[in-house]
């Protein structure tokens, strides 16, 4: 196992070494291997077991698909980000793309799980065993349509501090239920519209005679989903997406530029839904996210610092 073939994770002063699987995985590996060094957050998964974490700025298809065990570490191409699984998973989980395993530290792995699980979510880092590596992935390439300059501006958001967004759902009243249930509907909307964007993008490469009608379709329900956002505490996102719903009516994307676009979307959305869900663990109902610990003002220092 080379060094450049080994990426360690940190999640606060705990080290965990990850041996990538290059052999099965070439292409996710390289993928994860040129994002390199990448300052993020690890988040508990919310809907699976003995899980965590961690959004990657790069999208990636199938790769090395199995069920995973104690030790894999897995990527999941619908969110972009890395899963570190510390215990066993329900079969309902199903498989995902493994691209390496914790070989040893298993007890060190389930530590950083339960605490994140217990405490919530907390800053992270990756990089590669060898040293830095350069550049981050899906902002090196040039925009070469309107829609991709779009995903890419809010890609780069997300990766540099707290977006404007996070900040008003930490004190947003909406819906009447209360700020909580606004984060959960925030989260749960984004997941939802990852899907569409998603579907939009499978159909955009298996139907290309249909190009025209699939982004007729998708402009559609971006403008709910606009709607939508807006009434759960995140204007900004609602106007990101009414910007992209009239980029799409104005004109019809070509195939190949479509699917990169809708790429770099995905990516983004992905990180932003990350940032709801570690301001509001499911599971943890804390009456005001703005005195807990870490400080997410500390936080976005951090990563603004590690991108610059």
């Amino acid at each position: 196992m080379t060094p450049a073939h080994r990426l360690v994770l940190h999640v606060g002063a705990d080290e965990i070494t990850v041996d990538l699987d290059a052999a099965n995985a070439p292409g996710l590996t390289g993928a994860v291997v040129s994002a390199l060094p990448h300052a993020t957050l690890a988040v508990h998964c919310q809907v699976a077991g003995a899980e965590f974490c961690v959004p990657v700025p790069f999208f990636h298809w199938h790769e090395n698909r199995r069920v995973p065990v104690l030790g894999d570490v897995g990527y999941a191409s619908f969110g972009n980000y890395l899963c570190f699984y510390y215990g066993e998973m329900a079969a309902d989980d199903g498989p995902t793309n493994i691209v390496g395993r914790v070989a040893s530290h298993h007890a060190l792995l389930e530590s950083v799980g339960r605490r994140l699980l217990e405490k919530g979510a907390a800053r992270a880092r990756l990089f590669a065993a060898s040293g830095p590596a350069s550049g981050e992935a899906g902002l090196a390439s040039p925009a070469d349509s309107h829609l991709a300059s779009l995903s890419r501006a809010l890609l780069k958001t997300m990766l540099t501090e707290p977006p404007a967004d996070i900040v008003h759902l930490r004190s947003a009243p909406l819906p009447a239920m209360g700020n909580i249930a606004g984060r959960m509907q925030a989260s749960v909307l984004l997941l939802s519209l990852a899907e569409v964007i998603m579907n939009a993008r499978t159909l955009a490469l298996n139907a290309p005679a249909s190009i025209d009608s699939i982004a007729l379709g998708l402009s559609y329900q971006l403008g709910r989903y606009a709607r939508w956002l807006a009434m759960a505490g995140m204007p900004g996102i609602a106007h990101w997406l009414m910007t992209a719903h009239d980029t799409l009516r104005a004109g019809t994307p070509q195939l190949e530029s479509l699917g990169r676009d809708l790429e770099e979307a995905l990516v983004a959305i992905a990180r932003l839904r990350f940032w709801v869900e570690a301001i509001s663990p499911w599971h943890k109902l804390d009456a005001d996210y703005r005195v807990s610990e870490p400080a997410w003002s500390s936080v976005s220092q951090h990563i603004s610092e590690s991108t610059e």
